[in-house]
């Protein structure tokens, strides 16, 4: 009794942390551009911008077919979820049956149930598990780092800040 009273206080104590936590500060990184001074440097941005897009195209793909990926796992889990409950209830309701059987005989020959076996634990219903994209958002991440190294080496100037953009101290 005294484990579930340590549990239920250390499992407040996560739930408040990570409460707290969502209320901090959410930072973003920022870039202010400068472009380069000459002509030939402005040629060379517009390859940056167009491997920029070709990049983010890419990854905006990739990101779709991670999320479908997401979406079939978890589906085929679903359905392999359910054959087994499925499975595990027929199992059940024939164990059920038999008990039942056993028991009546029992009565009929001890004239009580005290003694006679139990019927078995009805199985659990599956959760329906639902999809997670967390693995499938930093995909393309690398553009804005890739868009800066070419900016910087046509000559422009790449400054990063961070921001806050929510829950900031004002």
């Amino acid at each position: 009794m005294q484990f579930l009273g340590i549990l239920s206080r250390w499992t407040t104590g996560v739930v408040m942390a990570f409460g707290l936590a969502a209320c901090g500060p959410v930072i973003e990184t920022r870039y202010d551009y400068t472009p380069p001074s000459q002509q030939g440097g402005m040629q060379c941005l517009s390859q940056c911008q167009e491997g920029q897009n070709q990049c983010t195209r890419n990854a905006e793909a990739e990101r779709s077919e991670c999320r479908y990926r997401e979406d079939q796992r978890v589906r085929d889990e679903n359905a392999r979820a359910q054959e087994n409950y499925e499975y595990e209830l027929d199992q059940y309701l024939y164990e059920k049956r038999r008990a039942e059987k056993a028991r009546e005989r029992f009565f009929r020959v001890n004239g009580t149930y005290e003694g006679a076996p139990g019927l078995p634990e009805r199985p659990d219903a599956p959760y329906e598990r639902t999809a997670s994209y967390y693995q499938c958002e930093d995909i393309g991440s690398q553009c804005v780092g890739q868009f800066n190294m070419c900016y910087s080496s046509c000559g422009g100037q790449v400054r990063e800040r961070q921001v806050c953009v929510a829950n900031c101290d004002q």
